[in-house]
């Protein structure tokens, strides 16, 4: 026979995170996409602009969109995962802006299992200065943020 329905679950860990600065390419230099903004976190911690910390062990789903504005001539772009300030393998994609097409929105995501205590950061580099991910403020339309990363325990 059927049980009596049991409790219902909590909710995992989740944060949701933006920035509103422009974030320069530096010709070939790494740098972690930066975040100044918290709609909330809850279970998730971000600390130093661009590192996400895991409060508890857990599977998390961490995606993201930055907004790419190629200012002259054309780029490509690396983004990929870092875990501890280390990229985890297989994780890079390569991303072309030129300047016939100057806007381009790179968007994906990244499953990760995570220890307490661990932190990740979305990395990228450019083959030159050129290359911006843009925050654009609003005016007809709402404001665009250069970067947007939301973060879910799934596990």
């Amino acid at each position: 026979p059927k049980g009596d329905p049991g409790a219902v679950g909590g909710y995992g860990a989740s944060a949701s995170y933006w920035s509103t600065i422009d974030q320069n390419g530096t010709n070939g230099s790494i740098q972690a996409m930066t975040l100044n903004n918290i709609d909330w976190e809850t279970g998730i911690s971000l600390q130093s602009g661009s590192q996400i910390h895991m409060n508890s062990a857990g599977k998390y789903n961490i995606a993201f969109s930055a907004q790419f504005h190629q200012t002259n001539s054309s780029s490509i772009v690396n983004i990929w995962l870092a875990k501890e300030g280390t990229a985890i393998p297989d994780t890079n994609t390569k991303v072309a802006i030129t300047a016939n097409n100057p806007y381009v929105v790179a968007a994906w995501n990244f499953f990760v299992n995570a220890a307490e205590g661990d932190h990740y950061e979305i990395m990228w580099s450019a083959n030159s200065a050129n290359a911006v991910i843009e925050y654009e403020p609003a005016g007809v339309h709402p404001a665009i943020p250069s970067v947007i990363v939301t973060v879910n325990q799934v596990g």
